[in-house]
This record gives structure tokens, sequence and C-alpha cells, in this order.
């Protein structure tokens, strides 16, 4: 049900109503989201594989009545383990596919190292351990297979991190082109004194996000579909740990998230879900680089909803922020780094956008089968 109210506030009267508009429209999507929670799920369909609402509405009811009571820690990319001696570990685990596997800026395999490394490093960890699983499709060339896991190795060295376990599986493709699936897991030790965890943010929060957004996707499609031939466009895929690691030392950083599948849109509206407050964004403040930007107003895209794969969005105290600003800043992968935002006090847990133009809209969570789709 996506909903999106504009406006121009032009009196004191004008300002009012709208206000009360977005209000109304905020208390009718939150019912809508409530309403759609308790639709049965009788068939899985791609839009649960989305990130949007439909894989909530699918971990909601399948996933979490049975896996809650067995130590499920559902807000964050990593559990924390206490082992009980001043260390905690960071575990995580994720899925890759990605249709082609190799495309400007990254391929499966560097996907694979550096989405899990990234899960462990947003919780101020140092990833240090992986273990990946292969499920490979009949029929897939070994050269495809063999250069897949050269790049796996290849991050892996780069990072220090250690593959020290695997499995692998084949399947019939049934008709379909052959695929390669990736399950890895991480481990990794925490580095920082309080873990940027959601239960830590507080309203007032600002919002950073690390740098500019939507080449990820843009650089798939462009590889599928042989776009951007004269003027490429290149993933952001990146291991964010460096970066971070510039950042354990500055308190006041609440909580990190690495801005992937759903885009940013999808990331803000589960960090409000999750924390219970509002999200108030500034369209103005978003970086968002001319190509892409351009690409997406000619082909109708969302940028705020296209995936990333090496950017990272962090609510930190507001006393701490310009010296988080400055630290990103001070990093290649962080020299577009920005406010973009902040924690809202009171309100229902909506995301809304100051748009460019002088207008408010909400940013609901994205919702039925995304598009473009690049995994």
């Amino acid at each position: 049900m996506p909903l999106t109210i504009t406006f121009h506030s032009l009196s004191p009267w004008g300002e009012r109503k709208h206000r009360d508009e977005v209000t109304t429209a905020a208390s009718l999507w939150v019912l809508a989201q409530r309403c759609s929670m308790f639709m049965s799920i009788e068939l899985i369909q791609l839009a649960h594989g989305s990130g949007g609402s439909a894989t909530l509405r699918l971990f909601e009811q399948v996933f979490l009545p049975h896996f809650r009571d067995l130590g499920l820690q559902p807000d964050n990319d990593a559990a924390l383990l206490s082992l009980g001696n001043d260390t905690t570990l960071a575990f995580t685990i994720d899925g890759f596919v990605v249709d082609p596997p190799f495309f400007p800026g990254g391929d499966l395999g560097i996907l694979a190292i550096n989405g899990t490394g990234n899960d462990l490093a947003v919780m101020g960890a140092k990833p240090l351990w992986m273990a990946c699983s292969f499920i490979i499709s009949a029929g897939t060339a070994t050269a495809t297979l063999e250069r897949v896991v050269e790049s796996m190795e290849h991050a892996a060295k780069v990072f220090s991190v250690q593959l020290v376990a695997g499995d692998t599986k084949v399947v019939e493709s049934k008709g379909a082109a052959p695929q390669i699936l990736i399950t890895t897991a991480g481990l990794g030790i925490l580095e920082v004194k309080e873990p940027w965890h959601v239960q830590r943010i507080r309203p007032g929060d600002e919002l950073i996000l690390s740098g500019t957004i939507g080449e990820h996707t843009l650089a798939v499609l462009g590889a599928r579909h042989g776009w951007f031939e004269r003027d490429p466009v290149t993933s952001d895929c990146a291991f964010l740990y460096p970066m971070l690691r510039k950042l354990h030392s500055i308190p006041g950083i609440h909580w990190a998230r690495d801005v992937t599948r759903g885009g940013l849109g999808g990331i803000v509206n589960e960090l409000a879900k999750a924390s219970g407050y509002g999200i108030e964004l500034y369209e103005k403040g978003i970086p968002i680089s001319d190509l892409v930007a351009s690409w997406c107003e000619m082909m109708g895209y969302d940028p705020l909803h296209l995936a990333n794969e090496g950017k990272v969005l962090l609510s930190v105290d507001p006393e701490a922020s310009p010296r988080v600003l400055a630290a990103l800043q001070n990093t290649p992968l962080g020299k577009n780094a920005a406010p973009i935002g902040h924690v809202m006090d009171g309100g229902p847990p909506l995301v809304v956008l100051n748009t460019a133009i002088g207008g408010r809209r909400l940013v609901p969570a994205p919702s039925g089968e995304l598009f473009p789709r690049i995994c």
C-alpha cells in the first residue's frame, strides 16, 4: 500500500494544515502496515526476498514465532555473543546470488566476503573468520566458479580474514540458467567499548551516511543489459572495516548499518520500526552522484530504494557528529559522507523526507518485488 504525501508550506495556516495531512497519512500508513502483518502467506514469492515489507512479513509470520525463544537477535546485522571474559564475539550469516555474477566494480565472490565482513564491522567488530557454503547449478562453467573462488581468496587475503570451513552442493538447474549461490557465515571480535546497537539509539541522534547511493544496482543492471557503455556506472562494493575502524575511539556512536538490499529507504524504515522512533530525512543532504541521479530520473527509479554494497548509515549523538563526519571524510570510502537527518522524539515510527522543493512526504518501506531486481 504505497502512500506519498507531498506539499509546499506557504503560510502558518498552510503549514499546520499540511502537518495535519501528513499526520493523518502517517496514521493510515501505520494501520495499513499492521493490517498487512495479519495477511496469511500461502506461497513464497520473489518479493519475500527483496528486503522490504514482504520480507518483514515473512520473518514475523514464519521465522520469528519459532526462533524467538532460541536466542534470536533480530534487530541488528550480527548477533553479539559474550564469552564472559570481557570478550564479545559478533556472529552473522548471509546469502548471496547476483545475475550476472560479474559486474563493474565487483563480482559474486567479492560480494560474499565484503557483505559478511560488513555485517560484523557495523557492530563495531573486527571480522576474523568466515565459513562458506556453495550451492551450484549443474551446467555451471568450471571457469566461472573458479573465477568467483579466486575473488573470494583475494578479498579474504587483502583484509586478513580466514576462510576456515565450507560445504558444497550441486543441484539440478531444471531449465533455468545455471547459478552459483553462496552462503557465508562470519565471526569477529568486538573492538568498541559499547556495541553499535539499535537499543542505544536516542531521540535527537543525527544520521550520517558515508557516501553516495545507488551505484550498485545500476552497475549490476548495466552488466546484465549492456547499458552505460559510454557512461559506465561502477558498483560501490567495498569492505567497510578499514573505514569504520577509524571511528572506534570516538564516543557517541550508537548504531550503524550497511545500506544494502532495500536501499536507504528500506534501512531507515527498519531503523524506525526497531527503535520505535520516527526518522526525519533531508533530501538535499543525501549524497547522490550526478550520474546516478540522471539515470534514475531517466529510467524512473527511486535512488532511495536502490541497493548499495559499500555504504554505512550511522546514528550518533549530536555532540559526536562533527568528529564522526570529519573522520569519515578523511577516508577514501567516506569522502562524500554527509549528515542526512535525525531521530525524532515522539510520533509514529515512520520516515518523513523533507524534499528538495520544500515539501514533505512519507518514505515507505519497499513493498512487493523490488524493481529493478538484482539478486
